[in-house]
């Protein structure tokens, strides 16, 4: 404890020194820029007069402006009134120097955007006669400099004058900051222009990059409206600075120059479609989804109109309409986080330096704010620290995203309760680990299957909230019940009517009679249902480690079984009985139940995808069967399967899964165009049937699906006799076009020269050997060496059990081709399946759907 405190505290530590350093070092950067400005304003060195005069009819030349010469208006270089507007402004400056030593100095105008920029210098006096030698910054091709920095540089002699006149013309940004620098504050100040628009550069391409990494990893759109916000804003940025001429050809930043206001328009685009779908308002397709593209298009179609329109009217249109979009993107984060977006927060700052920015700069650029090296530069700078922001935002958002696809496969959404998955991750893992004994208890509300019938789904699930919470107090203090989640919470919610706790045998301080007895008190106290009281209590069934069962889906099927044989009992409660007397007569019910089920077509079809690891596509979907017995429940198929095997059902079951998962697939193919494969459980007798195959063919024909859309998972542990009528229906059946798979490999009894010799064309390796692969050395080494074997068989090789990232990327590095497991979705009934394809699982997987499987060589 004391060590993680230290931690702690060294951590955060660490955090403030950096910040420290940061705002140390951005404080002496401003610190030198001020100087700078300081310099400018406040040198004793020398001093300027300024005037000016503005021909409106933009027609008059030099001679004809130095005959007017005593008609310049006296003013200060901010006072000078520069207007978006097409006309002439002639400048003269006269430049004094005050002390006795020789001046270096720089007549610069901070804004590359000119058509005209013309300075005449006085040849020797200055009078009315003054010959004027003229420089045309703006014509010289060779040297960028001048393109970025539009300067003129000069020696002025000890207590000598030198006078010039400026000619300015512009359709761009109006303001024209002059000034008259040392040679040395130019130079830092360039230097430090430079800087900002390095740092600029370096944040937009990597961003850039990592976004575009991520919309590939992701594929969400979110990250391709980042990357145009980001690639738009360094265009204008370019042009704005006059930096595009260091990077691009005269040609390509005379273009941007040309389409700056075009290019403005798409920031505003990328930002509000970017704010859109960041803050999932395309999810809903709500008003203001809609009223955001009716914005959106108004924008696209302003910005083609600006193409044939002149620079100024594209200006005055474009920042007329620029505050209502900016307002309607503030409106929409607002309404977001009075929603509980909370993890927006970074988003909401992020609008904080861009507002400012985007304000300060354009007044700057239109003369109605005084310029300074911060404020002409005030919207690069806004930038930055803008993306900064949205950085910080995007991975909050995408931190948020990862908790609600944990919290989906940990939780169920309508309830909020643990699901399944918990309870056997956690098993599994003690499972693992020596010399544990456990027992499972299954708490089920007695008689809620037939109470369900009579009230509604929200009903149920207020009363399994409520029992939760009370069943939680019971066991807060009770160190012999197992935490199963990591938010320390002891019971899972299982088959949508029960749940399940963990007991450590070891610290079982009381006996197992006494705390269920515990457990059907408080639920007999707390069986409530719109405030009324029902006078029942809890059926219980237990099952133990290792007497039990040895992996997690045995114990957990048997604590179901136990519970279904402790509503026969008058104590409501049963430890599970391999060989209980009652066995036999519940088989034979369960058997008669389920032949009833079949020929009543009460069973049901639920689909697990399965991924493409290469292209993260949906390849294929494994179809499982469901059955929620009236009475019981859901019985899970590790229950009936093996009593239809030993009943000689099996074989009705298999044709009529089949047909049913081909009627679904055609559903899916011509109603929604999703046209992946589809992979049936087969068992040995199915194999074994004399009629098996004729039947599969009169199936298939009926449904039209072709052949090759399907696969038969043919389970090794089912100790198939591979004798020669088999093998010969195994090949047909490959004839035929279907794919075959051995399905759980490494858990049966066929050996690896059967495998070799028999005609496999997919292998798929039981989630034994998958699940969380990277905890446990020999089961990541089992299944990197049955991968390798497969491949170089020439096998497609599938791996059930991917319940995280990691698991896909450690089966990914192995040569892995598809991944099936809860990562990517549980087992759905088909409208939950063809919603999660269409809805997608969190934005994992995208457009186009459907992947496509290539089979091993047959």
């Amino acid at each position: 404890m004391l060590l993680n405190k230290l931690f702690k505290i060294i951590h955060i530590l660490a955090i403030a020194i950096i910040f420290i350093l940061i705002a140390l070092i951005l404080w002496n950067v401003a610190t030198r820029l001020v100087a700078i400005d300081t310099n400018k304003t406040r040198t004793v060195e020398h001093t300027i007069d300024m005037s000016y005069l503005i021909d409106p009819s933009g027609k008059m030349d030099v001679d004809n402006i130095k005959k007017q010469l005593s008609t310049f208006i006296p003013a200060k270089n901010n006072e000078i009134p520069f207007e978006l507007s097409k006309q002439t402004y002639w400048l003269r400056i006269i430049v004094k120097n005050h002390s006795a030593e020789p001046l270096a100095l720089v007549l610069y105008a901070d804004n590359n955007m000119l058509d005209i920029l013309k300075v005449y210098q006085a040849n020797k006096t200055i009078t009315s006669e003054t010959n004027y030698l003229s420089t045309n910054l703006l014509a010289n091709n060779h040297d960028i400099s001048l393109k970025v920095y539009p300067h003129l540089t000069f020696d002025l002699p000890a207590r000598q004058n030198k006078a010039f006149i400026l000619e300015i013309q512009t359709q761009g940004p109006p303001n024209v900051p002059l000034m008259v620098i040392s040679n040395n504050d130019f130079t830092q100040r360039v230097l430090y222009a430079q800087i900002f628009y390095g740092a600029f550069i370096g944040i937009i391409l990597l961003m850039a990059m990592y976004n575009l990494v991520l919309f590939f990893a992701i594929k969400d759109t979110v990250y391709l409206f980042y990357i145009g916000y980001l690639l738009s804003s360094f265009m204008v940025l370019s042009g704005l600075t006059g930096f595009g001429h260091l990077i691009f050809s005269t040609e390509i930043q005379a273009l941007i120059n040309k389409y700056i206001i075009f290019l403005h328009y798409y920031i505003v685009i990328f930002l509000v479609l970017f704010t859109l779908f960041f803050l999932r308002y395309n999810q809903g397709k709500n008003k203001t989804y809609r009223a955001g593209k009716a914005i959106i298009a108004i924008l696209i179609f302003c910005s083609l109109l600006s193409i044939n329109l002149d620079a100024i009217l594209q200006a005055k249109l474009f920042f007329s309409l620029q505050p209502f979009t900016l307002l309607f993107a503030i409106f929409v984060l607002l309404k977001r986080i009075n929603h509980n977006y909370s993890w927006s927060k970074f988003y909401l700052l992020s609008w904080l330096p861009l507002l400012i920015g985007s304000s300060i700069q354009p007044l700057v650029l239109l003369n109605y704010l005084d310029y300074s090296f911060f404020t002409r530069n005030a919207f690069l700078v806004a930038i930055i620290v803008e993306l900064t922001l949205m950085a910080f935002a995007l991975a909050q958002r995408m931190k948020r995203n990862e908790q609600d696809r944990i919290k989906d496969i940990a939780y169920h959404i309508t309830s909020g309760l643990p699901r399944k998955s918990n309870l056997e991750t956690f098993v599994n893992q003690l499972v693992l680990q020596k010399d544990n004994q456990f027992t499972l208890l299954m708490i089920k509300p007695e008689h809620i299957d037939k109470i369900a019938l009579y009230i509604d789904d929200e009903q149920v699930t207020q009363l399994f909230q409520h029992l939760f919470q009370k069943l939680s107090l019971l066991f807060q203090f009770n160190d012999s019940v197992f935490s199963l989640t990591e938010n320390n919470e002891k019971l899972c919610f299982i088959n949508n009517n029960a749940f399940v706790i963990v007991i450590n045998d070891k610290y079982q301080h009381q006996t197992l009679e006494e705390l269920i007895a515990a457990i059907q008190k408080i639920v007999s106290d707390n069986f409530q249902i719109n405030h009324l009281k029902l006078p029942l209590s809890a059926i219980i069934g237990a099952s133990s480690f290792p007497e039990h069962g040895i992996k997690s889906h045995q114990l957990i099927n048997n604590v179901i079984f136990a519970t279904n044989q402790a509503e026969l009992n008058h104590q409501k409660w049963a430890l599970y009985q391999q060989q209980s007397s009652n066995e036999n007569a519940y088989l034979l019910q369960l058997t008669s139940d389920l032949k009833s089920a079949l020929e009543n077509d009460n069973l049901a079809i639920f689909h697990q995808p399965q991924i493409d690891l290469r292209t993260l596509r949906v390849c294929s979907s494994e179809c499982l069967i469901r059955w929620q017995h009236p009475t019981q429940g859901f019985i899970s198929p590790s229950v009936f399967i093996p009593v239809a095997e030993d009943m000689g059902l099996i074989n009705e079951i298999t044709l009529w899964v089949i047909e049913k998962s081909l009627q679904q697939q055609l559903l899916l193919a011509s109603e929604y165009g999703f046209n992946h494969m589809i992979s049936i459980n087969i068992s040995g007798k199915d194999i074994a049937s004399e009629h098996f195959f004729t039947r599969v063919i009169d199936i298939i024909e009926n449904s039209t699906i072709p052949a090759d859309k399907i696969i038969f998972e043919l389970t090794e542990s089912s100790s198939i006799t591979y004798n020669e009528e088999s093998l010969e229906l195994i090949e047909k059946l490959v004839d035929l076009g279907i794919t075959i798979s051995i399905d759980d490999f490494g858990t049966g009894y066929s050996s690896m020269s059967q495998i070799s010799n028999l005609p496999f064309q997919e292998l798929k390796v039981d989630r034994e050997f998958v699940e969380n692969i990277n905890d446990n050395l020999k089961r990541k080494i089992i299944a990197e060496a049955t991968v390798k074997m497969a491949k170089g068989l020439g096998l497609e090789v599938v791996a059930e059990g991917v319940n995280s990232q990691q698991d896909e990327d450690t089966l990914r590095r192995f040569g892995c081709d598809i991944g099936q497991g809860y990562f990517y979705a549980k087992p759905m009934a088909i409208d939950d399946y063809i919603s999660w394809l269409e809805n997608l699982d969190n934005g994992r997987i995208k457009q186009p759907m459907q992947g496509e499987f290539i089979p091993a060589e047959k």
